[in-house]
């Protein structure tokens, strides 16, 4: 199993490139109710969110990073040899407790067990962000009869296509040359450089989103 304080240390050391002095909160780990979990230190510069991991999903607090873009990070150390590390990206205004969570980044290795997905992997969630919307734009409606035309209108359109917030898109195919898609972490510098290159990654291209958002404002 890997060391649980030499990993959240490498971790912390690739994060606190990316704090953005004076626009956003610390990128920084924390014991989390438990010795065996941690998640970004709730700091001045956070907000509320709900995140759609697992069977039900929970409230979290999400620390701000730039423009109205918020993460989430927790990692956990299942014993004896598992770990499990998510990475999620909200957009959202720091009053709205149910931001859009765009999409989540997970690094599972559950030691001895057979890997059953791709690792690591993307989660995408905008299409849950979408249906929610019309949901509540619906439920603003007075007239009882056009709310319930929106709800079917709705169920019907749902019925057409397939809900792939569970598929698990490969981040680390090399099907080119091994044919590997799945990876297990070796040790908490492969963690660490991983999670290092994923945020180096998100920065640069949701700051070009968001200057595509600017353009048309």
């Amino acid at each position: 199993m890997l060391n649980v304080n030499q990993t959240i240390q490498a971790i912390n050391n690739a994060l606190s490139p990316f704090f953005i002095k004076d626009v956003g909160g610390d990128f920084f780990l924390s014991s989390y109710k438990s010795n065996n979990v941690f998640r970004l230190r709730v700091s001045n510069n956070c907000s509320s969110a709900f995140d759609s991991y697992g069977n039900e999903g929970e409230h979290v607090k999400v620390v701000k990073w730039f423009s109205d873009y918020w993460l989430f990070i927790e990692i956990r150390f299942n014993n004896p040899t598992a770990i499990l590390l998510t990475l999620s990206i909200f957009q959202g205004n720091e009053s709205d407790d149910d931001k859009q969570q765009l999409f989540r980044a997970e690094w599972d290795d559950y030691g001895d067990a057979n890997l059953d997905h791709p690792q690591p992997h993307w989660h995408f969630l905008t299409n849950k962000a979408i249906e929610k919307t019309v949901v509540n734009f619906a439920e603003f409606m007075d007239d009882e009869e056009i709310n319930d035309t929106f709800k079917d209108l709705l169920s019907e359109e749902k019925s057409k296509s397939i809900d792939l917030s569970g598929f698990h898109f490969a981040m680390n195919g090399d099907w080119t040359n091994t044919s590997v898609y799945q990876h297990r972490v070796k040790d908490e510098t492969v963690l660490a450089k991983w999670l290092g290159g994923l945020m180096g990654y998100l920065k640069n291209e949701l700051s070009y989103i968001d200057r595509k958002r600017k353009q048309h404002y």
